[in-house]
């Protein structure tokens, strides 16, 4: 079984107050702040166009367009040469870019997460969603009862109603009585929230084709299922942050509690809108 800690690890890669000496910054054009990180055999494999500078001495790698279009099709294109090449797949909006390619930068991604729970006399009971087994990433493991990336100008309480409709069947009349945005989440923003339900309500998998199953788990199974590895990095944390929020993981109980409760809402240094 892997303990708690270690699955906040396998999220958040880059310990706090490591030294990030050896990595580049990405920059913009006219900005004097970074924007994310670059691993060096990142910018030692990419073929840059004439739109980039790289300065190798000092470790950054600058985007040099102008305007949030211009830089816009200039990460396009850079990740789209090198999807070929390689046959894989701040309050003013200064660059977005496709989620799958934020990899690459180490930009700030933000999504919506939600956990729909039960409070039955024996204990908690939470909808586990298990990811179908097309998904691109991290197929057929446990997921949240529902969660997504939130796009570019979208705001995360509508975001997260579109998500449960597609893939839990939920109505929007019941997402609007859902609980607040709770925290930040290890590599990522993640707007987090919780829905308590009754015996009579069961989610049901959308139409996307995204959930296999929901399936109803006493919290003791849950909890099993963390320490096996079965959910993903991400939502494994969201889980372990519910748990924290409702006095399943404690101080008294978790060794390493305050490391996990301080890294599973660490601040970025980076600008974000």
């Amino acid at each position: 079984m892997k303990p708690n800690l270690d699955l906040v690890k396998e999220c958040d890669k880059f310990p706090p107050n490591e030294d990030s000496s050896f990595l580049f910054r990405f920059k913009l054009r006219s900005y004097d702040c970074s924007f994310g990180y670059l691993l060096p055999n990142t910018v030692a494999a990419v073929t840059w166009p004439d739109f980039w500078k790289v300065k190798e001495q000092v470790k950054i790698v600058t985007l040099l367009g102008t305007s949030l279009d211009e830089r816009n099709k200039q990460l396009k294109d850079t990740v789209y040469a090198e999807y070929q090449k390689r046959h894989v797949r701040a309050t003013q909006l200064v660059v977005s870019i496709k989620r799958l390619a934020t990899p690459l930068f180490g930009i700030i991604t933000f999504g919506v997460q939600l956990l729909v729970y039960r409070d039955d006399p024996d204990g908690l009971r939470v909808w586990i969603a298990r990811r179908a087994r097309t998904r691109r990433t991290f197929p057929s493991m446990l997921d949240n009862t529902v969660g997504g990336s939130l796009p570019t100008g979208k705001t995360p309480f509508r975001c997260l109603i579109r998500e449960s409709g597609e893939e839990a069947s939920i109505p929007e009349q019941m997402n609007a009585r859902g609980g607040g945005e709770l925290g930040l989440l290890a590599h990522e923003v993640q707007f987090t929230y919780e829905m308590k339900v009754g015996t009579e309500f069961v989610p049901k998998p959308g139409d996307d084709n995204e959930v296999e199953s929901i399936t109803l788990l006493h919290v003791e199974e849950v909890k099993k299922a963390l320490g096996n590895g079965d959910f993903t990095p991400a939502n494994g944390c969201v889980v372990l942050d519910f748990f924290v929020r409702h006095g399943i993981v404690t101080f008294k109980n978790e060794e390493n509690y305050v490391e996990i409760a301080w890294r599973l809402h660490r601040m970025h240094e980076f600008p974000t809108a």
